[in-house]
């Protein structure tokens, strides 16, 4: 199958960013709150936040030479997108180590770059039919709702880490639980170039039936 040591990289990229993420800022969390404000959790959750900043680079990385067929200019800002998100948590993980302060909200700026990604990727995915249509659908309702979350939370509407709020991260998150998944077990569908496309047409159909 075309690309699968790098399907399954890119799932496991997927699955241990989203986990280190998710204690990385739990520790950070209770250190700032004063629940723990013991010098190694601080260090503990920005080094796994380091982790994660580093892996979603890695993700661009792993997936511009499967993407780039489908659009070029698509495949490089969403590698861009990526290298940004992975600036923005180093630059933040930086700033706890220097100053011990916190620094509110940190996550909506982190998030705002994972949900525009994910948009791209989402788009190229679909465009391509490297995975099922339903998924990929999935992909894009999911950041859009993420998207749209982050915007209500810096105006003051909700609390998307609190209550009700927390349902903009549900579309988004089953995307990236599945997705990685589906990578390491089955890895992308085979794409064949369209009939009668040409060498030059450019235009790619994916083979067996649409999910």
């Amino acid at each position: 199958m075309p690309y699968r040591k790098t399907a399954v990289l890119v799932g496991l990229l997927f699955l241990s960013s989203t986990l280190t993420f998710s204690v990385g800022s739990s520790l950070l969390e209770d250190h700032f709150s004063g629940t723990d404000s013991g010098e190694g959790r601080l260090l503990a959750g920005v080094l796994l936040e380091g982790y994660t900043a580093f892996a979603v680079a890695g993700i661009g990385v792993a997936l511009f030479p499967v993407l780039k067929p489908h659009g070029r200019h698509l495949t490089v800002g969403y590698l861009i997108l990526r290298c940004m998100e992975c600036a923005a948590i180093v630059a933040v993980g930086c700033y706890f180590l220097v100053s011990k302060n916190e620094l509110t909200d940190y996550a909506l700026l982190v998030y705002a770059f994972s949900g525009a990604g994910g948009l791209v990727l989402s788009y190229l995915l679909l465009r391509s039919g490297l995975v099922a249509r339903w998924l990929s659908v999935l992909g894009l309702v999911g950041y859009a709702v993420l998207l749209a979350g982050v915007a209500s939370d810096l105006l003051g509407f909700v609390d998307i880490n609190s209550g009700a709020g927390t349902a903009f991260y549900v579309p988004g998150g089953l995307f990236e639980a599945v997705l990685p998944l589906l990578l390491i077990f089955k890895g992308f569908r085979p794409v064949v170039p369209a009939p009668h496309a040409g060498v030059s047409g450019g235009r790619l159909m994916s083979q067996g039936v649409r999910g």
